[in-house]
């Protein structure tokens, strides 16, 4: 980081939906003013994800916040923990910090923007998505998507341990390149268990309507990972790219790059953003 980038700022952002207190959400800014980069978070993590990665976007304004129910973020207000209460927080965060704003989601983070794009393109200029659990382009005889009808049995169950096992089997998350941080860990274990019980249902249904994404104009970027060879992500990588229209680009390590590799990741993704 530069010595004169400023301070980071921190508020807590009331989200009301139909009227009524939906959510807090913290929102931490970073950098100098300009167009804001938002980065969105996956499961069983929260913003201090992109600790790291928002520093080594400097020379930008970056933006992150917790997502409902994760790191400082209070849970659903309103008891909604639906994609569209999700996407609604993030179109708060971005009307907040200025629309159109430049937008980074990883994993499970990816279909909270792409919702959010469906629902209201004017929120994003450019919307780069890394490794989106989106399953709608699988062969159903692959091994892949028969583990993910398995996880789906195990969800309703309520078997959380064996979700986790059979989505994560074929997910090859990389090295732990990087020792967990203080504010990483803080956190943890409510973000997981956000994650079992209010997210792991919509994650695995979810089907984004590509047509009208692609139709929108927002420029997409699909990032897969370098190791992510035998995962869901790169066998479904042609089906998405095409129905996105969206550009491809390789990052290193795997699923988890933004974190374990922040300064590669920045530069690679500020020569598209």
């Amino acid at each position: 980081m530069a010595l004169d980038t400023p301070p980071a700022t921190e508020l807590m952002l009331d989200v009301t939906r139909d009227g009524r207190a939906s959510a807090r959400i913290h929102v931490t800014s970073r950098g100098r003013e300009g167009r804001a980069l938002v980065l969105v978070h996956g499961a069983g993590v929260d913003g201090s994800f992109f600790g790291a990665l928002a520093f080594a976007l400097s020379g930008r304004r970056v933006v992150t916040y917790d997502r409902r129910g994760c790191g400082v973020s209070s849970d659903a207000l309103d008891g909604d923990w639906s994609l569209d209460a999700q996407a609604a927080d993030l179109a708060a965060v971005i009307r907040k910090v200025g629309a159109p704003a430049d937008v980074v989601a990883h994993s499970l983070g990816s279909l909270v923007a792409l919702r959010a794009l469906e629902l209201d393109p004017a929120l994003m200029r450019r919307l780069v998505v890394i490794e989106p659990p989106l399953f709608v382009g699988l062969d159903p005889a692959d091994p892949v998507f028969q583990n993910l009808v398995r996880a789906g049995q195990a969800l309703a169950k309520g078997h959380t341990s064996t979700l986790f096992m059979l989505a994560l089997e074929r997910e090859n998350m990389g090295d732990a390149v990087r020792p967990f941080s203080q504010e990483e860990l803080a956190s943890r274990e409510r973000d997981v268990q956000t994650h079992a019980d209010h997210e792991a249902g919509w994650m695995l249904a979810y089907e984004p309507d590509l047509e009208r994404i692609r139709a929108c104009g927002v420029p997409v970027l699909l990032c897969t990972s370098e190791r992510g060879a035998s995962t869901y992500h790169a066998r479904n990588q042609d089906f998405l790219a095409h129905g996105l229209g969206a550009d491809v680009m390789r990052l290193p390590g795997g699923h988890n790059a933004a974190r374990d590799y922040p300064e590669e990741v920045a530069a690679r993704l500020s020569t598209w953003l």
